[in-house]
C-alpha cells in the first residue's frame, strides 16, 4: 500500500505520482470536488477522501479581521495576522495545539512585534525560520524579515532580521520557500498591482511568473509546496477574491495554467459567495488552511481529510 509521507518528494517517488492539472486525474470529478492531494495524483489504492467543509478556528475567528494564515509542517502551530481597524496595520499572533485533535490554545502576540505592520507569515520547510513582511524600515513599504524558531525551546523565537535581498523600494510579502532554496514571493509592480515572482534565495532579483500573473489585477497569498512543484495563491481576477492552484512537472519546467480551487468554497452568512485567500496546505495533504470573510469579517478556516 502506498502511504502518504511528510515529504512531497518522497510521496511522489513512493506513489509513482505525477503532477496534473486535470481534476479527473486527481481522483475527483470534473468540478474538482474530490482530489487526491492538491496537485498530486491519487495513490494506487485510491484517492483520499473529499476535503471537509472548512470550519473557523475559534480563537482566530472573532469580530476582528484575521487573515494571513500559515501553519508549521506538523499543523500544530498556527500564525496569523490581526488588522488594526483604524490604521489597517497588522500584528502577528500565535496559537498551538498538542495534537491534531486537540483544540487550539490561547493566542499570544509574537514577541518581535513592533509599531509597524507585521504580516504574511510563512515557515521554512523545516519550521526553523518564520518569514514575514513588515514596513518597520519605511512606512508603507513592506520588506521581508526572518526570525529563528524552535517549538521545543524555552525561548521559541529569536531576533527578527531583514532578509537584505528583499529590502527594496518595492513592497515584498508572502515569501514562500521550498526545499531547495527556490521560492515564490508576492511583489508590487510599477502599477498598483501585486504579482507572483520566483527566484532562489541568495540568487538575486526574482523573475515575474508571467504564465500565472493576470494583467491589471493583483495576485497574492503565495504558498509553494515543499517539492517546489505546486503553487497556491489568491487572486482578484475573479470577484470575490478566490484561491487558485498551478502545477509544474519539474522546477525548471514551465508552470501550467492556474485553475480555481473550487472544492473548498465557503458560503457567506448572507447566502452569497465569500472571498477566500491566504492558502496553506500541509505536507501530508491532510490539512488546508485559508482565510475568508464568510462571516462578515475575515477569519481563519481549516479543512481536513
Amino acid at each position: 500500500m502506498c502511504r502518504l509521507s511528510t515529504s512531497w518528494p518522497l510521496l511522489l517517488a513512493a506513489c509513482g505520482a505525477h503532477i496534473s492539472s486535470d481534476p479527473a486525474a486527481l481522483g475527483g470529478d470534473a468540478g474538482g470536488a474530490l482530489d487526491a492531494a492538491p496537485g498530486v495524483d491519487a495513490p494506487a489504492d485510491g484517492p483520499l477522501a473529499a476535503w471537509s467543509t472548512p470550519m473557523p478556528v475559534t480563537v482566530a475567528a472573532t469580530t476582528a479581521s484575521e487573515d494571513d494564515v500559515t501553519l508549521s509542517s506538523t499543523a500544530l502551530e498556527l500564525v496569523y495576522a490581526i488588522a488594526d481597524p483604524m490604521s489597517g496595520k497588522k500584528d502577528l499572533y500565535y496559537t498551538s495545539r498538542p495534537t491534531l485533535t486537540d483544540p487550539w490554545g490561547p493566542i499570544s502576540k509574537l514577541p518581535f512585534d513592533t509599531d509597524a505592520s507585521e504580516e504574511t507569515p510563512r515557515f521554512s520547510v523545516d519550521d526553523k525560520t518564520l518569514y514575514f513582511a513588515s514596513d518597520r524600515t519605511t512606512a508603507g513599504n513592506l520588506d521581508i524579515y526572518a526570525v529563528p524558531h524552535s517549538a521545543s525551546a524555552t525561548t521559541p523565537w529569536g531576533k527578527a532580521a531583514p532578509v537584505t535581498e528583499f529590502s527594496t523600494a518595492l513592497s515584498e510579502k508572502w515569501l514562500s520557500p521550498c526545499s531547495d532554496g527556490h521560492y515564490v514571493i508576492v511583489q508590487s509592480t510599477s502599477g498598483s498591482e501585486t504579482h507572483l515572482f520566483e527566484g532562489t534565495l541568495g540568487g538575486g532579483t526574482p523573475a515575474a511568473i508571467d504564465a500565472l500573473n493576470a494583467t491589471g489585477v493583483s495576485d497574492t497569498g503565495a504558498f509553494l509546496t515543499p517539492d517546489c512543484l505546486t503553487l497556491y495563491f489568491a487572486s482578484f481576477r475573479v470577484t470575490p477574491e478566490a484561491i487558485f492552484v498551478a502545477h509544474r512537472a519539474r522546477v525548471d519546467a514551465p508552470w501550467q495554467p492556474a485553475a480555481p480551487v473550487d472544492y473548498l468554497k465557503i458560503t457567506a452568512s448572507n447566502g452569497g459567495s465569500a472571498a477566500e485567500e491566504d492558502p496553506w496546505v500541509s505536507p501530508d495533504g491532510h490539512t488546508f488552511a485559508l482565510a475568508s470573510d464568510a462571516s462578515g469579517t475575515k477569519d481563519v478556516y481549516l479543512s481536513t481529510r
